[in-house]
């Protein structure tokens, strides 16, 4: 039940990021871009605070939940504060004007999801006979409607000044963030609120310790991963604007379908490849995960791949786009890889040596990278996606090393990753020669995704045949 509210909470989250794809048009939300990569780097800080099992053995339950409230809104209030400055010395360094009020209300919505799940955990617990792992999902579900419906009024009917209309955009968060206290609030009104007396004394200031602690790990490899992507958008304007002379607005353009729309497609590929990889038994060792997760990845980044420009045509109406969303695509195979590595890792030590190892790897190729692809003469996006991949490989390489070396992991894999290779070059060559029968034609959305259907036809019965014949 629970894989079934996350699928549809997936599919609602890509179709608003498609439908507000149109709705944008040809303006420019870079800056939404910009700071939601910083906004996503703030609520990692968040992701490990969890009340429920505390407030579970105390009596006192407000008094664990005010010291939780107080510090989510001074740290809140923190980062709000740390939004306008980095908000300044970025419009410093890119020669931005006037983008304070973006990065204002970015920091005005960083409380609202810790804040939502800290109220919901309480309530859950407090309130006999109510549910509120659902509190969540109705929040996830009004923040991505109210965010199609504020950049229509905005962009659209009343035809605001961008910044503005940028800056409006974190209202969805803020609002749905409303919506769901008031709704606690008339729930709850007339519930009796329970308490349980396990004990009498208790160290709330170590409770508290023992909160942010716990699973800090986790936080800690959120924003690493998120970090990767606000260096590129950054890193990127700035070397394609100074170095290369690119026109601001084309930097914009790049930067904003490769790390917010292309990425949207790809993680929802990513979710739908992990989906496949968790079927394996619990018992299963890391390396078979890390198996299953290549072979599904590959298969799908070939697919996807290939059929590019029919997905940007059917989704985002331009062929043109398919190069970015190939190099996307080809990143999906090292996310997936990283994601399962850290999934499986517990020693913090190892975590942060790997986490510290990838983002140093990051930082020292990226411009290197990019100048090499400019003097070959390729796009100079592919400099920036191979610098994330080769830092991403890297901290997964160490995180493999240590968690062979735990677990004792035995068998013999290079046949079967020889075999995945050979099954990947396969299908592309297939793939290649169905072109030749059945053109890529990107003319129509009707006859783009016919094709779409037939190659993926195509590709599924492949998949099928070989996975019957290795039984």
């Amino acid at each position: 039940m629970e894989g079934q509210k996350e699928f549809i909470l997936r599919t609602l989250k890509l179709i608003s990021v498609i439908i507000l794809y149109y709705i944008i048009g040809s303006k420019s939300i870079f800056l939404y871009v910009l700071s939601l990569s910083l906004y996503k780097i703030f609520l990692s800080c968040f992701s490990n605070i969890s009340v429920k099992e505390s407030l579970k053995k105390i009596t006192n339950k407000r008094k664990l939940l005010n010291l939780v409230l107080l510090l989510i809104i001074v740290t809140s209030f923190l980062f709000l504060l740390l939004s306008i400055l980095i908000g300044d010395f970025v419009s410093i360094a890119l020669k931005l004007n006037n983008i304070s009020l973006v990065f204002i209300f970015m920091g005005l919505s960083i409380i609202t999801k810790p804040l939502i799940k800290l109220l919901s955990e309480y309530l859950e617990v407090t309130c006999n006979n109510l549910n509120y792992q659902k509190i969540t999902i109705i929040y996830d579900i009004s923040d991505n409607l109210l965010l199609l419906v504020i950049s229509l009024f905005t962009f659209r009917i009343f035809k605001m000044k961008l910044i503005t209309a940028t800056a409006l955009l974190y209202l969805s968060k803020i609002f749905s963030a409303l919506l769901i206290i008031i709704l606690l609030y008339l729930i709850t009104n007339n519930k009796k609120i329970t308490k349980t007396s396990f004990e009498d004394k208790v160290n709330y200031q170590k409770e508290l310790r023992l909160i942010v602690k716990k699973n800090s790990h986790k936080s800690i490899i959120g924003i690493v991963k998120n970090s990767f992507y606000y260096i590129s958008i950054i890193i990127l304007y700035l070397v394609l604007s100074t170095r290369y002379n690119y026109d601001s607005q084309e930097i914009e353009k790049i930067i904003v379908f490769v790390y917010f729309y292309a990425i949207e497609v790809i993680n929802y590929l990513i979710y739908l490849a992990k989906q496949i990889t968790n079927e394996l038994p619990k018992e299963a060792n890391v390396t078979d995960r890390l198996y299953h997760s290549l072979k599904i990845m590959l298969t799908i980044t070939i697919i996807f791949g290939i059929i590019s420009p029919l997905t940007c045509k059917v989704i985002f109406n331009n062929p043109n786009l398919s190069i970015y969303l190939v190099m996307v695509n080809f990143m999906a195979i090292f996310i997936l890889l990283y994601d399962t590595t850290f999934e499986n890792i517990k020693n913090s030590l190892v975590i942060y040596t790997s986490l510290i190892a990838g983002l140093l790897v990051k930082v020292i190729t990226i411009i290197p990278l990019i100048n090499s692809f400019y003097r070959m003469g390729y796009n100079l996006v592919y400099g920036d996606i191979l610098s994330t991949s080769i830092s991403m490989l890297l901290s997964t390489i160490i995180n493999y090393i240590y968690l062979r070396n735990t677990n004792k992991t035995k068998g013999n894999y290079f046949d079967k990753i020889l075999d995945i290779l050979f099954d990947g070059i396969l299908l592309a060559i297939i793939l290649m020669l169905l072109q030749f029968i059945i053109p890529i034609n990107t003319d129509s959305y009707f006859k783009s995704l016919g094709l779409i259907i037939v190659y993926l036809f195509v590709s599924i019965t492949f998949v099928k045949i070989k996975k019957k014949k290795r039984g």
